[in-house]
């Protein structure tokens, strides 16, 4: 029996298809709003006033209309004024609404599926029976990869992005058969409007005339020559952002913002090329699946480590391959360019991007692995049909419940952070919200017992995360405030203090400081009146270390000083008493044994 007899019909196909689409990414609508969602719609006041913020959005970078605290190094570097304004309009009709943010993107992911599936049905596997370029679309479906982009409303400016990057490409190729100016006019303003979403997409002047090169029957120099109108609009677009936002590079010196901020140069360059065989790896075996990859998840690796030369001779053998067969222009050679290509711009050799990888970078790049495993298995299929089709079946089946499953883990915050920090156990990142997140629940909760139960989970994510970095002072304070929860001020002042002392001009890292003084001046008062002096005097002490202002820890200190004979300490304590309040009165009847 041919293949040609048991396949689908193409509409048959992509009806298939978009029911998949939509399918296993529809229990993302019960899902709330998580992670940096609240950077481009909940928490943006830009957003917020809907039509009557475009004008202002257009004129900042994303970071501009946030609520949120942002490092301001992380500003100016990301200006993405269609995705905004996509969110603007979506406020402006539906406000802050979940259940409608999370259709959008299910919507937009089915139909970028049937842009994928009539591109490669009508151009790349043109020669082919139709099983080729759904079998790709199937993949690229399925593949639990792409979680991410659905799943987190914010990452809507890939598919946006993705979704103009092909129809350029469409209506390029149309106006190459049709030498219609109205299709050429489509393809760049979608192109334009594509680098407006996202920078990602500067890609496609390179994939463009590898396109026409490898499908179209065009020469090297014709292909290049061809791609000369996008290099224009490129130009265009590099221009109006220069006069809007400048140049700027974010400048970030925070290791969680700036991953490779602690390594040499060598290490840095070593570890990003392990990175790009981890993204590989991740397309062919997607477990476990992370939203945060950043310090110390992936630890700097040497030039002569293991796992640098083996990716060095992993990706140095691709690229190889796709060279060695770049004139005979085979499928694979185009595919792995492809990758290579698209991922580029954010395995942090060209700029540094703020994060050391993430799975909705390999959103566009994934294609190429659909279309190599299609491809393939096509091939494949009559010499092997029952194994083939068992293997495919199967990955298949595994690949649409990771899915499902991990689109469950996006429900809010509490569910992503918690099997996140699972998934990636040495991140700073994972560890720290986890620990934020057992902290809310122990402050939410009644029960006493489950209160501590929640506080020390706290301290346990807490403690990892100090131990991978620690003088990350948002770690202390956090970590500091579930051991106050727990009442252990001594070990919460510890990490308070060491906090203020990373950020002293934090208004937070004051505040904590100061609260636990003068709780600790009151525990310290307490053992006064109970004359345990010594105990009194360790409070007082401490009160006096996180806040030296506080002179009232300091005349109480002194005086307990001289209630156990310790006269040096005590004129010690009263002198620091004079220096801030040289008037206080000082009542020696106050500090007797009796």
């Amino acid at each position: 029996m041919q293949i040609k007899n048991i396949i689908l019909t193409s509409s048959k196909q992509l009806i298939l298809l978009l029911l998949l689409a939509v399918g296993l990414n529809i229990n993302t609508v019960f899902n709330q709003y998580a992670v940096d969602d609240a950077v481009v719609l909940t928490e943006n006041r830009l957003v917020e006033q809907g039509i009557k913020g475009i004008p202002e959005i257009i004129a900042h970078d994303i970071y501009y209309g946030t609520k949120q605290t942002i490092d301001k190094g992380l500003s100016g570097g990301r200006y993405r004024p269609f995705a905004m304004v996509v969110f603007a309009l979506e406020y402006q009709f539906f406000g802050a609404n979940p259940v409608v943010s999370h259709l959008i993107n299910i919507l937009l992911f089915a139909f970028l599926i049937g842009l994928l599936y009539h591109f490669l049905h009508k151009y790349i596997f043109k020669n082919q029976n139709t099983l080729a370029a759904f079998i790709t679309c199937l993949l690229f479906v399925v593949h639990p990869i792409h979680t991410e982009v659905i799943a987190n409303v914010k990452s809507r400016d890939e598919l946006i992005a993705f979704i103009l990057l092909i129809t350029s490409v469409l209506s390029y190729l149309r106006y190459i058969e049709k030498k219609q100016v109205l299709f050429l006019l489509a393809s760049l303003l979608s192109f334009f409007i594509a680098l407006l979403t996202r920078e990602s997409a500067i890609t496609f002047l390179v994939v463009i005339p590898l396109l026409l090169y490898y499908f179209f029957n065009q020469t090297l120099k014709q292909s290049m020559f061809r791609a000369l109108p996008f290099t224009i609009v490129l130009a265009g677009y590099l221009a109006l952002r220069f006069s809007i936002i400048g140049f700027k590079t974010p400048t970030v010196n925070y290791i969680m913002d700036a991953p490779f901020l602690f390594a040499t140069g060598a290490q840095a360059f070593a570890t990003k090329i392990f990175i790009l065989t981890k993204y590989i790896w991740l397309l062919i075996f997607p477990h476990p699946l992370s939203s945060d990859y950043s310090y110390n998840q992936i630890p700097y690796i040497n030039l002569f480590s293991f796992q640098f030369i083996l990716s060095a001779l992993s990706l140095f053998v691709l690229v190889g391959f796709a060279f060695i067969n770049f004139k005979r222009k085979s499928l694979s050679s185009f595919c792995i360019l492809y990758f290579f290509v698209t991922i580029s711009i954010v395995a942090n050799f060209v700029v540094e991007i703020g994060a050391p990888m993430g799975e909705r970078f390999l959103f566009q790049p994934s294609l190429a692995f659909c279309m190599i495993v299609a491809t393939g298995y096509v091939q494949i299929v009559p010499r092997f049909r029952m194994l083939t089709n068992i293997v495919f079946i199967t990955i298949i089946l595994l690949f649409s419940i990771k899915t499902i499953a991990r689109n469950r883990d996006w429900k809010n915050n509490e569910t992503l952070y918690l099997a996140d920090v699972v998934s990636a156990p040495n991140s700073v990142r994972t560890n720290q919200y986890a620990l934020e997140i057992c902290i809310l629940k122990a402050n939410a909760e009644t029960n006493a017992e489950l209160k501590n139960q929640y506080f020390n989970k706290a301290i346990d994510y807490g403690t990892k995360a100090h131990e991978l970095y620690p003088d990350n002072p948002i770690t202390s304070m956090e970590l500091g405030s579930a051991y106050f929860g727990l009442t252990d001020y001594f070990k919460a002042s510890d990490l308070w203090i060491q906090a203020y002392q990373l950020i002293p001009d934090d208004p937070q890292a004051k505040y904590y400081v100061e609260l636990l003084s003068t709780i600790l001046y009151k525990k310290g008062n307490a053992f006064h009146e109970h004359h345990n002096f010594k105990d009194a005097i360790k409070c007082y002490k401490r009160a006096t270390e996180l806040n030296f202002n506080n002179t009232e820890a300091w005349y109480n200190l002194g005086g307990n000083y001289f209630l156990i004979n310790d006269s040096k300490n005590a004129m010690q304590a009263w002198q620091n008493v004079l220096k801030l309040q040289p008037y206080h009165k000082f009542d020696k009847d106050e500090f007797t044994k009796e």
